[in-house]
């Protein structure tokens, strides 16, 4: 969203608010992670960007202060990033990882377990090729084979014990292509198809039959065709999600584990300890987030189930729902669900975010949850072009750069008070384009200054 101040002093003053950092022309987002409380995206210049809650260091910018809007922590040669619950991971053209934020457990693979609250180079030297941070544990692959490190209390690494670690770890030699980092147990998809996992298991996230935690990785799915086999998967808080292809290229999606805010979408709020099919064709992507998921299907729609009191289904609600409901129609290329929050991109390379706001991870400039989605890059301006008064009616006019939104004047006498405490004057829909309106019986001449907040909240 973009807000307007407008300061009334007699005459009229316009302060647009630009975005801190965002002076260059329109960028274009390659990937994007939703974690804990904190966000992370990647740009087609290679750059990494971060907003959200800090207090470990996540954002990796120096501080430990909570950043509500996009800040660039590296400015090139950056190929892929995860955002854990605390932690953060990025790789490098190189193959180069790196880390910060929190490391209470080994997380970030420095053999310490002292936070960072600016990026380190882990030890590796080029070969890495894929990385996913989960709770309190991380997990590489070096061409095919996986590394881990971090919390390892209920088995996630999968290496046979219990005992944290604190520098990467080999788990397997070779045969892995995918992986997948939760909140305490993982997923990982080998060179043949089949799904294992490992980690915690009580609410049958592992997929095995059982609540059991396992400490060595458990198939999941055994691939016994050339034809089929996993893609892909997603390890959330509670539940699994997993994508198998069989003949000819029928992507369906599969999941397991807790489901009690509807979290797997299939029209139950019951447990599932083995896979259970959610949709049967049509699948390119699906997240696992806190207690909720998204999926995107082939026609570029975005999905989401489970819980939704954050608006974290990005459908216009707050309530819960255990089948897929639809939030986007079109575009969508690629999808992150964090833990009450969610991000994705479309086609134009737009990063929009829906969902919990608190730290300031959706990277709107603000604190207030959505629960319809928002651009957040490119930053679609909207600028006001004439500001007028006429007796006590004020009348406002410009241009909107969004395809369509609900515009609301805020009004206070108080410009630093808690944006709960503006006053809300007027509201009207604008679609894309010049717009003007007035509010009637709004200025008292004479009077102590008064503020004015126009605010456009986006909709599709």
């Amino acid at each position: 969203m973009r807000v307007v101040t407008i300061v009334f002093v007699l005459a009229s003053v316009v302060v647009p608010d630009l975005g801190p950092g965002r002076c260059r022309a329109a960028p274009t987002v390659v990937q994007a992670s939703a974690g804990g409380n904190h966000s992370l995206f990647v740009e087609s210049d290679g750059s990494l960007w971060a907003m959200g809650n800090n207090a470990n260091g996540q954002l990796g910018d120096g501080t430990t202060v909570n950043r509500d809007a996009p800040e660039m922590i590296v400015a090139s040669n950056v190929v892929a990033a995860s955002a854990g619950f605390a932690h953060s991971l990025f790789l490098t053209s190189e193959g180069n990882l790196w880390a910060m934020g929190a490391n209470a457990n080994g997380q970030l693979g420095d053999g310490t377990t002292n936070d960072q609250d600016s990026p380190e180079q882990i030890t590796f030297t080029g070969g890495v090729t894929a990385i996913a941070a989960g709770g309190f544990h991380s997990l590489f692959l070096e061409t095919n084979a996986l590394w881990g490190m971090g919390g390892n209390s209920l088995g996630q690494l999968g290496n046979g014990t219990s005992a944290d670690v604190h520098s990467p770890v080999q788990i397997l030699p070779a045969g892995v292509y995918v992986v997948s980092a939760g909140f305490q147990h993982s997923l990982y998809i080998t060179t043949d198809g089949s799904v294992w996992a490992m980690g915690y298991g009580f609410y049958g996230q592992l997929g095995d039959g059982s609540r059991f935690t396992e400490y060595t990785p458990v198939e999941v799915l055994t691939n016994q065709s050339v034809f089929t086999g996993a893609t892909a998967a997603s390890a959330g808080y509670e539940h699994s999600l997993f994508m198998q292809v069989t003949p000819p290229l029928t992507y369906s999606l599969w999941g397991m584990g807790d489901n009690l805010a509807g979290d797997l979408g299939v029209g139950s709020t019951t447990t599932h300890l083995s896979p259970v099919e959610v949709l049967s064709s049509n699948v390119t992507a699906a997240a696992a987030g806190g207690e909720f998921s998204l999926v995107l299907e082939s026609d570029g729609s975005l999905w989401g189930m489970g819980t939704n009191e954050d608006g974290q289904l990005g459908n216009g609600s707050l309530s819960s729902s255990d089948v897929p409901v639809k939030s986007v129609t079109t575009n969508v290329i690629a999808i992150s669900a964090g833990f009450a929050h969610s991000l994705f991109i479309k086609s134009d390379g737009s990063l929009w975010a829906m969902g919990n706001n608190g730290a300031g991870q959706l990277g709107d400039g603000t604190t207030i949850n959505a629960n319809l989605p928002e651009q957040i890059i490119p930053r679609q301006q909207l600028i006001v072009t004439n500001l007028a008064l006429s007796g006590v009616n004020l009348t406002l006019s410009g241009i909107n750069g969004y395809p369509g939104g609900l515009v609301v004047v805020w009004n206070s006498p108080n410009v630093v008070a808690p944006f709960s405490q503006w006053t809300p004057i007027w509201t009207n829909g604008v679609g894309s384009g010049s717009f003007a309106f007035t509010a009637y019986g709004v200025v008292s001449p004479g009077a102590s200054p008064e503020f004015y907040r126009l605010q456009l909240f986006p909709i599709e």
